[in-house]
């Protein structure tokens, strides 16, 4: 079946959207997500370790860098949504942000011997306005592709398996490094790397993780322009015809005054504050705690786990209902983390299986939120008269940065006062604290998450009967 688009008043057609449709446009999430993972994960560990700056110290530019991205979340979500182009609205700003994202991510990635303060700050600061520009359109552009409750699952998970795809490759990357060596070569690299993905062996890894950080920066500056090109050209990008433009400061009080979409972001906010402080003390926990050295390895069957696990919550949603499913992966994931604070140094068989489900559940804790907040719009076309998805995706970019930065910076200001510096050996207490941290620290966010999502009123019928009410209402 064809993808049509029907613009008529601002209401989209529900036709089946083409696989390629979904593919080109989730395609653009893979070098993105490439992205995420090295921050999430090696950036801090790699300015601590390598480059020599004091944990707190990174915790604070940290949180000056997100602290001003913040401020031009809805500015350029008001701005994609009044733009207008022979390319389409979200299209232009997306070639905007590649190149400096590419430059960013350059010079964060693969310093030179003199890091500055200043140089770490001004490079993150632009590496996230970079982000904004970016990830701000392309959120919006998937939910404009369809107005269908089930269509919407289909392009948010599939832009989710892309997503996981591109994590898997960031994680595949550090472990070649981490396998190879001098007098290794490639056929014995990959012997080790499938060794150490599918038996759990473990491989040596002092002293690489400047190479690591390195190898990752070089392919996203690849990737990204190839998959930015590849959507852009593929994929439609809809401009619907606006009835009412809306002022962005009048827009964000209709947004304050929708309660569903309050309790999406707030749930949103938490559900990403408790994965960002967990992730940020990750690599230690793995590494110092657990004493596994192959990180990449455990991450790349990980996120193996999440794109396998897709599916299933796709069907899990569909099936019990979006909010239902959610509220599953949460208490899986939950529930790993508290077992893992039961774990000993070398327990690695019982933490891969621990870590294996965890991953599975990821897949759902990724594209779940996305596809409910894109049902929301709905509600807000209905009260405001205007179809404003690029503001409520760059509220939800805004909250989720707000979200990370705090969680971020709470968790390193948390293990640096406990005593733990990164890089040597610890005290017991350090220890015990880093474990509590990263095994227990998610639950003070996951548990009202929990209670938020189980209640949410916005049903697969409930939103059948908006999108008949609005289509009534635009006819």
């Amino acid at each position: 079946m064809t993808l049509e688009f029907i613009i008529s008043r601002g209401v989209m057609s529900t036709t089946t959207v083409q696989r390629n449709t979904i593919f080109a446009y989730g395609g653009l999430a893979t070098p993105l997500a490439m992205i995420g993972y090295p921050i999430a994960i090696w950036l801090i560990p790699f300015y601590s370790e390598v480059v020599g700056i004091p944990l707190y110290i990174i915790a604070n530019l940290l949180l000056i860098a997100r602290f001003t991205d913040v401020i031009t979340d809805p500015i350029l979500g008001q701005l994609g949504d009044s733009t207008r182009t022979s390319i389409g609205r979200r299209k232009p700003w997306i070639i905007l942000g590649i190149p400096l994202m590419m430059l960013a991510i350059y010079k964060l990635f693969i310093p030179g011997s003199e890091v500055s303060i200043a140089y770490f700050v001004i490079w993150m600061m632009l590496m996230y306005l970079g982000s904004t520009i970016i990830n701000i359109p392309y959120g919006a552009w998937g939910a404009e592709i369809s107005s269908d409750y089930h269509q919407r699952s289909r392009v948010v998970s599939g832009r989710e398996g892309w997503t996981l795809i591109g994590l898997l490759i960031s994680a595949l990357i550090p472990l070649a490094i981490e396998v190879s060596g001098q007098g290794i070569g490639v056929l014995e690299s990959i012997k080790r790397m499938l060794a150490a993905i599918f038996i759990f062996q473990d491989f040596s890894t002092s002293g690489k993780m400047s190479d690591i950080l390195a190898s990752m920066g070089i392919g996203i500056v690849l990737l990204l322009p190839i998959f930015a090109a590849w959507a852009i050209w593929k994929v439609p990008d809809p401009m619907p015809k606006v009835e009412k433009k809306i002022p962005l400061l009048e827009g964000l009080k209709y947004a304050a005054e929708n309660p569903l979409l309050v309790r999406i972001l707030l749930i949103i906010f938490l559900v990403i504050a408790g994965e960002s402080f967990r992730n940020t003390l990750s690599l230690w926990f793995v590494r110092d705690v657990i004493g596994i050295e192959t990180v990449g390895a455990s991450y790349a069957r990980y996120f193996i786990a999440g794109l396998i696990g897709i599916p299933f919550w796709l069907w899990l949603g569909k099936t019990l209902g979006k909010h239902k499913a959610f509220c599953i992966t949460l208490v899986g994931t939950g529930t790993v983390s508290f077992l893992c604070f039961f774990l000993e140094r070398g327990d690695f068989t019982e933490f891969h299986i621990l870590f294996l489900l965890k991953g599975f559940c990821f897949g759902g804790l990724q594209f779940l939120p996305a596809s409910m907040l894109a049902d929301v719009v709905d509600l807000d076309s209905l009260k405001t008269g205007g179809r404003r998805a690029g503001t409520f995706f760059a509220l939800n970019g805004m909250i989720a940065k707000v979200s990370a930065m705090i969680a971020v910076w709470a968790a390193a200001i948390l293990v640096d006062f406990s005593g733990f510096v990164p890089g040597i050996i610890n005290s017991d207490d350090a220890m015990l604290a880093l474990r509590i941290y990263y095994c227990l620290g998610c639950a003070v966010f996951f548990l009202p998450a929990l209670l938020l999502t189980w209640y949410y009123p916005l049903t697969k019928q409930k939103h059948k009967e908006l999108r008949m009410e609005l289509e009534s209402q635009n006819k």
